[in-house]
């Protein structure tokens, strides 16, 4: 049942988590504002983040409707209606327009935004492309890119200050260009990816208020020229090293990887992916894999810096475990407060904020009508520190996560997403992300320089809204 009052905090929490005594330290995050003074936000602060923009009803009810703007909007933190919209009948709950119109230019017709009979034949073409995503296939050249990376921390001078996001973009572009094209990315490729991608989610209309409140189903927004010009760098790397494939294809020369596979890819006629749409694909799996893992690393090498008890026990658990070898594939098994740590971040700080769909029929919520083309936001944001569903819900607790506690509520943990569009690459981010937290800490600190500034603002991916610099401290292995 469908609840319109504000929801019981007591009602479905997680194992009780008694918070360490850091944990006065509350992670970057809006305040919890009451709907007139976020209204007074909206009238006097031009374009605010769309963070800023949600009431505290929104972290305690299940069900809100925003009463402005051109059509109706539910943003949706019930369980039971989030697993209906993204499972079971998510043929009448399809990626909104304005979703699609956003990421468009730069993902085609990709399965990320297609829908209905075309997503179906892409997802089933690309099935054989999957293989080459399993996590023993990946690794090899995931720890090459992850050595390189830290070899080049190791040649920084002493107390080198860095931006800690263009960094972290370059060692998880590498790895997803190695498991794609099998060879790794250049300096300069790696900062046109990140000044590229930086400058598209700043221009991405999805997540701008005015945007949101004044869209039309009926009437999608044209994407900027300055949107369309972020795009097309983008889209022009994977497009030069897919050319160079082809030519080497014709020449006959085999590989065995991830782009091979799609544009070997054949539908149930026979017939392949036409050149744009191989475009497309590696578009989508080039920016999941490494634009999402990028992002929630960033958060989570910031909060370690501010919590020195949990980077403590964090650095203990890698001794432990690897000692003074390298990381290992089995590894991943083993080091269980390391991945707590990554899914802890990955609650605080989703890798997408908002989930956008469009109803295409009338249907209802409870109680609630909702009419045909209403904007529905299932927020991964709101959902993950929902008070009814996480005890101290705005706090950095990687113990919730441990495997003596109780799970999650089904459909209040969905970083990835849900049901058969959640992301495809969620088990590689996580091996990702805790190979990369262990070779980098047991070697390195990042000390951040600006982390009373650092706050979230929600783009493509929740980001720093300034970034995160860092001294980078060498650690003595004596």
């Amino acid at each position: 049942m469908i609840r319109e009052e504000t929801a019981t905090p007591d009602k479905f929490l997680m194992n009780s988590v008694s918070p360490l005594r850091t944990e006065d330290w509350r992670p970057p995050a809006p305040a919890l504002r009451s709907n007139l003074a976020i209204g007074l936000r909206i009238l006097f602060q031009r374009s605010p983040d769309l963070l800023q923009t949600l009431p505290r009803d929104c972290y305690t009810k299940d069900i809100i409707t925003v009463p402005v703007g051109r059509r109706p909007v539910f943003i949706v933190n019930h369980p039971e209606t989030i697993r209906r919209i993204l499972t079971e009948d998510r043929a009448s709950y399809p990626k909104s327009d304005l979703m699609v119109s956003a990421l468009s230019p730069l993902l085609g017709d990709g399965v990320l935004i297609a829908s209905g009979e075309l997503w179906e034949h892409d997802r089933q073409m690309l099935e054989p492309a999957f293989m080459h995503m399993r996590l023993a296939h990946m690794f090899p050249d995931m720890r090459e890119a992850v050595h390189d990376f830290v070899e080049r921390l190791q040649l920084l001078e002493t107390d080198a200050v860095v931006d800690l996001e263009s960094e972290l973009t370059h060692v998880t572009a590498d790895i997803m260009l190695r498991t794609i094209f099998s060879k790794p990315i250049g300096a300069a490729r790696a900062e046109a990816v990140f000044e590229a991608f930086s400058s598209f989610q700043k221009n991405s209309p999805q997540f701008q208020l005015q945007h949101v409140l004044a869209s039309d189903p009926r009437k999608p927004a044209l994407p900027s020229a300055e949107l369309m010009r972020d795009a097309s760098i983008l889209r022009d790397l994977l497009a030069e090293m897919l050319d160079e494939r082809l030519r080497l294809n014709s020449q006959g020369e085999v590989f065995v990887d991830f782009a091979q596979a799609v544009i070997d890819a054949r539908d149930a006629e026979g017939l392949p992916f036409s050149r744009e749409k191989v475009i497309d694909q590696l578009a989508v799996f080039f920016l999941a894999g490494h634009e999402t893992t990028a992002s929630s690393l960033s958060w989570t090498f910031f909060m370690l810096s501010q919590q020195p008890q949990v980077l403590g026990k964090l650095r203990d658990e890698i001794r432990d475990v690897l000692a003074d070898r390298p990381f290992e594939f089995d590894d991943f098994k083993s080091l269980s407060f390391v991945r707590d740590v990554f899914r802890e971040s990955l609650r605080l700080y989703p890798p997408a904020a908002f989930l956008t769909r469009r109803a295409l029929h009338e249907d209802k919520f409870g109680r609630l009508k909702v009419p045909a083309d209403s904007f529905i936001v299932i927020s991964p944001w709101l959902i993950h520190r929902h008070q009814a569903y996480w005890p101290h819900a705005d706090r950095f607790i990687p113990s919730r996560f441990d495997v003596n506690g109780s799970a999650p509520v089904p459909g209040t943990y969905l970083p990835f997403g849900l049901g058969p569009r959640a992301c495809t690459g969620a088990t590689i981010a996580q091996l990702e992300a805790s190979l990369i937290l262990c070779e980098v800490l047991r070697r390195f600190s990042f000390i951040p320089l600006n982390a009373a500034s650092v706050f979230p603002v929600s783009r493509v991916s929740v980001r720093p809204s300034d970034g995160i610099r860092c001294r980078v401290e060498k650690i003595d292995s004596g």
